[in-house]
């Protein structure tokens, strides 16, 4: 009896942290906004379509191989609904929302599925206020950064830091806890994975240093000798290699200009390697904490609270007042040199805080490892941990409100925006006594439009040239920034300059193109037409 009422007390918990990931996730398919951030969604699901075209992938900024090969499987479940190829392809063209919500099916049971094995990790180590802690632990990377919620619902290299990247440190937890001796296999596969997550984004090859780490610090501290130590670390070093040369493998004929392009981020100061030739500046690091506390302080707090209590269990452990089992002192180890290159890294890219996501990843396990620790201490800490976990739902909790008011503005804006190009391209038409397909649209970057975000994802591959003249005629995107950037698109995008427009449409948010508009003889559109954000529309005088 007594066990059937702890299972269904743990089942309900469990439930509890499932709520608020279940509630934001239905709002959005209620709320899409599909277009209002289509950078890297929609450059990720035409490259993931290429290869159904006989195209190679060509968006290798990251390189982001996992994220193309989940999108070809995924685009590739909905094959046998049609009767060709061709159709195949012209479906999801006409209507890719049916691919976001495949792909953001598939970001939702990943993250209840990584929340599941966090809850229940937590739950058998921690034996104070175990349910509140398995809660609030598998439930802090959504309280600790303002993009948490949003990485369930967007389609992005940046998605992948929670559901790949804390589920591999969970995996590592478990094998380092497992009797001894580890298996080599799986030491081999934890290497493969951990090369295949650096592929997905540069900066996750982190986890692969990590693990190298705290595998080598677990096997001395478990007695065994130098050349054992040597061998299992060259073991997961193989499995590591193999799995970055096989995620390599479909994108090997972009190889140069992908190591060209990483070249250039890492020797360059600037945005996208736009800056002048610097390798690092140790300046950045008061500089990122700066910017992270403004933007992200939840995050910088956490990570704060990390390092101060890994260094008390170092020094503890020193003290001979606290004993760290091996496989606890290694992940501590492996965790400590993981923030310490991620830190670097982001602070060199510090004003892109989406970045920061792999941070949010890695410090709810660095504070699990912790917790569990302090519980071996003669430290009264039951209230403060209690606070600890209360504060993290109650930063849940308004991000996802915050998070769902977003989305139904940008929802709105998006149904909003679609309606006023469609009465202003209407109304350009009748004036001037033409079809509206024959009138030349050209949409700023960030232009919340199916077709913009289409067009901008296209000119980077320019695999579906045929089938978006057919569904956008007429219609062109630029890369229009407010900073200098130097892109990586493998054929040169359209300019402003070489296209003979009727309409512009710019929101107001690049300086390029507000340039042009201020030196050439526009107007916005007249108000009798009807538009709400007539603002946003551009004529000749």
């Amino acid at each position: 009896m007594q066990k059937s009422i702890k299972n269904y007390r743990q089942s309900l918990a469990l439930l509890a942290v499932f709520c608020p990931l279940l509630i934001f996730w239905v709002f959005w398919l209620f709320h899409p906004a599909y277009w209002f951030h289509t950078d890297p969604s929609a450059w990720y699901f035409l490259d993931s379509l290429a290869p159904f075209k006989g195209k190679p992938y060509a968006y290798v900024d990251h390189p982001g191989t996992p994220v193309h090969l989940i999108g070809t499987f995924l685009l590739g479940l909905t094959t046998p609904f049609f009767e060709s190829r061709e159709a195949f392809i012209h479906y999801h063209i006409a209507e890719p929302e049916t691919f976001f919500v495949l792909a953001n099916l598939f970001l939702m049971a990943m993250n209840l599925a990584t929340v599941l094995v966090f809850y229940k990790t937590v739950l058998g180590a921690i034996k104070q206020d175990g349910l509140l802690a398995a809660g609030a632990i598998s439930l802090m990377y959504f309280a600790i950064h303002p993009h948490g919620f949003n990485s369930l619902v967007y389609w992005s290299h940046n998605s992948f830091n929670f559901i790949f990247g804390t589920l591999w440190l969970l995996w590592l937890y478990h094998v380092l806890h497992q009797p001894l001796p580890v298996n080599r296999k799986t030491v081999f596969a934890l290497g493969f994975f951990a090369g295949a997550l650096g592929m997905t984004q540069l900066y996750m090859l982190s986890w692969l240093a990590g693990g190298f780490v705290s595998f080598v610090v677990f096997t001395a501290r478990t007695g065994k000798t130098f050349q054992e130590t040597l061998k299992i670390g060259l073991n997961y070093v193989a499995g590591g290699a193999s799995g970055i040369l096989l995620l390599l493998v479909p994108i090997s004929g972009q190889i140069p200009r992908m190591l060209e392009w990483f070249a250039r981020l890492i020797g360059s100061s600037g945005l996208y390697g736009a800056g002048e030739a610097n390798l690092y500046s140790l300046n950045l690091i008061p500089l990122a904490i700066g910017f992270w506390a403004q933007y992200t302080p939840a995050l910088l707090l956490a990570l704060s609270i990390s390092i101060i209590g890994t260094l008390t269990i170092a020094w503890l452990n020193k003290r001979n007042q606290l004993k760290v089992p091996p496989a606890d002192l290694a992940l501590l180890v492996g965790l400590f040199v993981q923030i310490t290159i991620l830190v670097l890294i982001l602070s060199k890219f510090f004003y892109r805080i989406r970045y920061t996501l792999s941070l949010a990843a890695v410090i709810p396990i660095v504070f699990f490892i912790i917790l569990k620790l302090l519980e071996n201490t003669s430290w009264n800490l039951v209230a403060l941990k209690r606070i600890l976990y209360i504060g993290i739902v109650a930063l849940a909790l308004p991000i996802m409100i915050q998070d769902m008011q977003t989305q139904r503005q940008r929802d709105f804006v998006e149904k909003d925006a679609a309606q006023a190009r469609s009465i202003a391209v209407t109304s350009l038409a009748q004036s001037r006594g033409i079809a509206k397909e024959e009138v030349v649209t050209v949409y700023g970057f960030g232009t919340p439009i199916k077709c913009a975000g289409l067009l901008l994802a296209n000119n980077w591959m320019r695999a579906f040239d045929q089938e978006l003249s057919a569904l956008c005629p007429n219609q062109y995107a630029l890369y229009d920034f407010s900073f200098e950037v130097s892109l990586n698109t493998p054929n040169p995008p359209p300019k402003i300059e070489d296209i003979n427009w009727d309409l512009i449409v710019w929101t107001g948010s690049n300086t390029e193109l507000r340039d042009y508009l201020e030196s050439s003889n526009v107007r916005n559109i007249p108000g009798s037409w009807g538009v709400e954000r007539s603002r946003w529309f551009f004529i000749r005088r």
